[in-house]
This record gives structure tokens, C-alpha cells and sequence, in this order.
């Protein structure tokens, strides 16, 4: 579902729509045949034989961005939904031109390079061994230049990446596949992977002019989302937000949050990666733990920076589930929290205001969904004070996503 919040000079709309799609068009009938993140496909012995790999799905369900004049729908997979905003009708996949990453499985998490107004993403493609590539392309180009490739007998899942004026920086975790696993298959996409964590972590480092890799090494950790990159006196430095393990892949599984709520409080940690040190300094910044890190990017983004926000949603002792907007502070692990006790809040978008010359200085959109009536709500909170400024309520739950955008009038 796509939905849009529209804030006018006196009042918030609400609107949502199904995203018109072939997986939808699958499922209306019967299971779909294309491979989506934890669901098995429902291909026959014969289908799996003329298809060895299986086809990624279209239910671009994970993030939307604004690329040039499109609004784009992502997934992790080799189409891009574009998306009407006034109606929010699907126009059809994003048309890129023939290049050597068609069909390759582009992140859902592409980075913005707002100097020279450029797309970043990385994208993975599957053969005898795995690639991992790094591409850019401007605002409204469809055309991807390919920066660079790393190549791996394991391909480890990737979410996110980080991304500096210099370098993009791919997190090579143990949650890894051999490629050929994934042959004739019918298994869900994350079902192919295994934890090895004997394996450790290893940070792969891409110069944006030259492709060239440097390589180095952490202790076992996982990774869903990255929070800032930047270099500092000859170091590259990545803040992410960091698992023991990807024990959390189970318990996002439906059946299990049936029973029982993730605990989405991960480890906010710094990474710090020095020339000719082959291992990378770790620091845990703060206390505080929380997931779907928001900065003020368009400021910030490959910069040294102070503040990042995230929803921190976990089970507490007591057996109930509790949630609150975060906002940390980097340089001293400082942090604050706005929670009303019974929404399950997702990610804050933070919105700079209009002149600021703070960091801090803007709001927070965050949804959040009723753990106690069919209620849903967008809050808007100050993201110096983390006070509660408005909210506007909708009467039906809205199913919590995961990424969103906040994209003003003027564009």
C-alpha cells in the first residue's frame, strides 16, 4: 500500500492505494511465482527447470523517493515502480537503458550525492560467484554508470550502504549465500542465506573516481540500516546500526510477530577505518538503541555531523510492547524521547525548517499505529525539544511500513 499524508495551511489529508503490480495481479488469483523476501514461491517442477533463478517480485513495498521529477517505489529488486503523486497510481517500472546491470537486485536504499546531484546505489547480481556493484546516475537520467564491482564466493545480504564524497562503503556481514544455493529454488529470498559467524565482518571500501577496493575487518555483526559516513582526517567513518547477530530476521517472520512483537533496538556503532590498518576501530556512541535512523540528510549526509533520530520499539519486562521516537546525540551519546504511551511509531522523517542554521532545527513525521483501537496517527514533533507539536489522526490502522519521504510543494 502507498499512502500519502498531504499537510495544507489548515489541515492534513489522508490518502492510500493498493500498488497496481504484477506480483497483486499473481496473488488475486493464486500464489505468485516470483521470489519475495521471506515467501516461498508457488512455482511448479517444470517452471523451476526453464527458470533456474527465480524472478524478484514488483511489490515495491520499501521505500519512495523522489528521482529527478519521478517518484520512485523501491524494493530490493531489478524493477523501480514509478508512482503518480497526485493519485498514487503506478505508471510502470522505472526504464533504465540497457546496461550490464539489467537484472541485477538494486538496493532499496539509494543515496544522494546533492553536490553533484547524483543517484548512489548498489545493486547485486547472482552467477557462479556474486558481484556487488556501485552505480550513479543523475536526478533524471535513466542511464546507470557503473562505478565499480567487488566479487565474492559468499554474497552477503545487503539493506543499505554507506556513502562518503570519496567512497562507498559495502557491509559484508556473515548473513551470507553461496549463489549456486540459490538455483532451481522455491525458497523465499532470505531463506537462502546462512549466519557465519566465524567469518567476521568485512567493510568493503570503493573510491567513487576509480572503482578501486580497500578491505577491512570487524567482529560478526548485522546490519539493516546505516546512519551517516565521512571522512576525517584520512579515515573513512561509518555509523550503523548494529545487531549481534540476524537473529531478528526470524522474528520479523509474520507467524512470529503474531506472537510476539521484534525488539527493534539495535546498537548505535561507529566504525572507523584507518590506512593501512587492516581492522576497523569499533565505538558503541550511545546507550540509547533504536532502528529507521533519520539525520538531516540533505545538511549532513557524507558529513561530519551531531544528531540522528530513530524509533525505538522493543518488549519490555512487564510483557507489554512500548515505543518512542529517539533523538541522540553523537558527539556526547546524550539522548531524549517523545512517546504517548500507546502508538508503535516507525520511522521520523526529519524536515528541516525553512532557513535553519541548527542541525536540530526542524520537525519530525513519524506514523504511528493504535495498540489499543483501530487508530493511526501522523505525528509531528519538534526535533530539538522532541515535544509533541500536532497530530493528525486517521480511523483505521495503517499497517506500519518501513521508508518514507517528505517531499514539499516547491519540490
Amino acid at each position: 500500500m502507498i499512502y500519502a499524508f498531504r499537510v495544507g495551511a489548515s489541515s492534513v489529508a489522508f490518502q492510500s492505494r493498493l500498488l497496481e503490480s504484477e506480483a497483486a495481479t499473481e496473488i488475486a488469483v493464486g500464489p505468485t511465482r516470483m521470489a519475495s523476501f521471506g515467501t516461498a514461491t508457488g512455482r511448479t517442477l517444470w517452471q523451476r527447470f526453464v527458470q533456474p533463478i527465480q524472478r524478484i517480485t514488483d511489490n515495491t513495498n520499501v521505500n519512495i523517493v523522489k528521482m529527478g521529477e519521478d517518484l520512485v517505489a523501491l524494493t530490493e529488486g531489478d524493477r523501480q515502480m514509478r508512482i503518480d503523486a497526485r493519485s498514487l497510481r503506478a505508471l510502470g517500472p522505472v526504464s533504465y537503458t540497457r546496461d550490464e546491470l539489467k537484472g541485477a537486485i538494486a538496493g532499496a536504499h539509494p543515496q544522494f550525492d546533492f553536490e553533484h546531484e547524483r543517484v548512489v546505489n548498489f545493486a547485486t547480481s547472482f552467477g557462479a560467484k556474486g558481484i556487488v556493484s556501485i552505480y550513479e546516475h543523475g536526478l533524471g537520467e535513466r542511464s546507470r554508470k557503473l562505478v565499480g564491482s567487488w566479487r565474492t564466493r559468499r554474497v552477503p545480504y545487503i539493506h543499505s550502504f554507506g556513502l562518503t564524497k570519496a567512497h562507498a562503503i559495502i557491509i559484508a556481514h556473515p548473513l551470507v549465500v553461496d549463489p549456486l544455493d540459490m538455483l532451481w529454488s522455491n525458497r523465499g529470498y532470505i531463506d537462502h542465506f546462512a549466519w557465519r559467524p566465524q567469518e567476521g565482518t568485512r567493510l568493503v571500501v570503493m573510491d567513487r573516481t576509480s572503482g578501486a577496493l580497500g578491505e577491512y575487518e570487524t567482529d560478526p555483526l548485522f546490519v539493516f540500516h546505516t546512519v551517516n559516513a565521512f571522512e576525517r582526517d584520512g579515515e573513512t567513518v561509518l555509523d550503523l546500526l548494529a545487531y549481534p547477530n540476524a537473529s531478528i530476521m526470524e522474528e520479523l517472520r509474520v507467524d512470529r510477530m503474531v506472537a510476539t512483537l521484534p525488539d527493534l533496538r539495535p546498537s548505535l556503532v561507529r566504525l572507523v577505518m584507518r590506512p593501512g590498518r587492516r581492522r576497523a576501530e569499533r565505538e558503541k556512541l550511545s546507550d540509547a538503541g533504536f532502528e529507521f535512523p533519520s539525520i538531516n540528510y540533505r545538511r549532513v549526509s557524507g558529513k561530519d555531523y551531531r544528531f540522528v533520530w530513530g524509533a525505538a520499539d522493543g518488549p519490555q519486562a512487564d510483557g507489554g510492547y512500548a515505543s518512542s521516537v529517539v533523538k541522540v546525540d553523537v558527539r556526547t551519546g546524550a539522548s531524549s524521547a517523545f512517546s504517548d504511551g500507546q502508538r508503535i511509531y516507525g520511522e521520523p522523517v526529519f524536515v528541516a525548517r525553512p532557513g535553519s542554521t541548527d542541525e536540530d532545527d526542524g520537525v519530525l513525521l513519524s506514523v504511528g499505529s493504535s495498540q489499543h483501537a483501530e487508530t493511526s496517527a501522523l505525528a509531528i514533533i519538534d526535533a530539538k525539544t522532541m515535544q509533541l507539536l500536532a497530530s493528525a489522526e486517521v480511523p483505521n490502522a495503517i499497517p506500519l511500513g518501513f521508508h518514507g519521504s517528505f517531499i514539499s510543494q516547491q519540490g
